[in-house]
């Protein structure tokens, strides 16, 4: 089933819902084995995260209450950054409905439902989460520290973007240069758009205020 989702996932997911099944494996089954490797590995390359101390220049805010407040966001941040590293299964069962819908918005007028796309995402998710845990996960561990270090999450984004690309194109069973170009775009749009989601959700959680966009100017830092 590997191969098959690596060369054609589209076929897959169409023959999967057509009921021809013998040859595949349970989706589900293939998520949980697949997204227990991917919290295995995303944990043990950032085994050293709960180890980080408080940056410098938070230590030397002169107002004790902003010092304060900043250490507990920091606090809050990285045991964010944790639960995604340990609980990425539950963060791909959140992505698979919201990749599920927006698809299904984009090719509403293909024979294929919202549950059905649901069925092709619980596929593509769990595979392109592979190519994190193959791919992203390994080159974060030999580049950490280095100028490289904050690029490897876009090169894994836009890795999935290339896949959930090939993937639907096949699904749907798009031809031409256009209307997989249109594809291309909308894929790089639902990773940019489950970026901001997942991100607005860790700034609600650090911040706790009305103010968590300023979350984001921090990060720019």
């Amino acid at each position: 089933m590997l191969k098959e989702l690596l060369l054609r996932p589209g076929l897959v997911a169409r023959e999967f819902i057509e009921g021809k099944r013998k040859k595949y494996f349970n989706p589900f089954t293939f998520f949980l084995l697949l997204m227990a490797l991917f919290v295995f590995v995303g944990t043990f390359v950032s085994h050293d995260n709960a180890k980080q101390t408080i940056p410098v220049g938070i230590t030397k805010i002169k107002d004790p209450k902003v010092r304060e407040t900043t250490i507990i966001q920091y606090q809050r941040a990285m045991a964010a950054k944790d639960f995604f590293t340990k609980r990425g299964n539950l963060v791909a069962m959140f992505a698979i409905p919201f990749f599920a819908l927006f698809y299904w918005l984009i090719y509403y007028r293909r024979p294929y439902n919202y549950s059905e796309h649901l069925v092709a995402n619980l596929m593509f998710v769990t595979f392109a989460n592979l190519a994190f845990t193959l791919i992203v996960f390994p080159l974060q561990g030999i580049l950490r520290g280095t100028p490289w270090e904050n690029l490897i999450n876009l090169v894994g984004f836009l890795l999935q973007a290339f896949y959930y690309t090939i993937a639907y194109k096949g699904f749907v069973q798009l031809k031409g240069f256009w209307p997989v170009a249109k594809l291309a775009f909308f894929s790089l749009l639902a990773i940019i758009l489950w970026v901001m989601l997942s991100t607005s959700a860790i700034a609600i959680y650090v911040v706790r205020n009305l103010h968590f966009y300023e979350y984001f100017t921090h990060m720019g830092r």
